[in-house]
């Protein structure tokens, strides 16, 4: 007899993604509880802040928490004279306890330096701090979703290579499918699954 596979939202917004999300922490492992999910990852936008709270909270049910972070990658670096481009997310989420100190280290790379105008990561920090993290590619808001949607397809290409090599056995492409006002799927998300699938 086979078991139906159960699923997991590997990537969760709470009250602590600042401007992004309003869940709170106890609704979510409530709501996780009843919906009878095994484990759920919280993975806030450039900050762990509510990794304590969470895995207290979670403990608490027999929820297993996954332990991850939303961070910003400064993926596409601007030739001398050239406007800086934002950064973009990947979804990164600790299998180990080395992992979760490495997501600490990161977290620390988002704020520290001060010629950064926004919190973000280099792709040579990743490859410093990538043991014990899985990565998802940040879907069509990713960097290679990003380029993928500008028709940068050898850049797409060799950025997905990079982040292979940077989590070998450890990268998974994320496809999102929300709808819009007429239930379709979003254009951004069509056009980077495509290019997956």
């Amino acid at each position: 007899m086979t078991q139906t596979p159960r699923f997991i939202h590997l990537r969760t917004h709470t009250e602590y993604s600042l401007l992004e999300g309003a869940l709170p922490l106890k609704k979510l492992v409530k709501d996780s509880v009843a919906k009878g999910y095994p484990a759920i990852a919280v993975t806030d936008t450039d900050n762990m802040f509510a990794a304590l709270e969470f895995s207290v909270l979670a403990a608490t049910t027999g929820l297993q928490p996954i332990l991850g972070c939303q961070i910003s990658v400064a993926y596409d670096p601007p030739a001398p004279g050239e406007k800086l481009r934002m950064p973009a997310p990947v979804v990164l989420l600790a299998q180990s306890e080395r992992g979760y100190m490495n997501l600490m280290k990161l977290n620390s790379c988002l704020y520290l330096p001060k010629d950064r105008p926004v919190p973000q990561v280099t792709l040579e920090e990743l490859d410093q701090f990538s043991e014990g993290l899985i990565c998802l590619s940040g879907g069509a808001e990713g960097a290679v979703g990003k380029l993928i949607q500008t028709n940068q397809m050898p850049k797409a290409r060799a950025l997905m290579e990079r982040l292979a090599a940077t989590f070998p056995n450890r990268l998974y492409v994320e496809l999102q499918r929300h709808a819009d006002g007429d239930g379709q799927m979003m254009e951004a998300e069509r056009v980077t699954e495509r290019a997956f699938v």
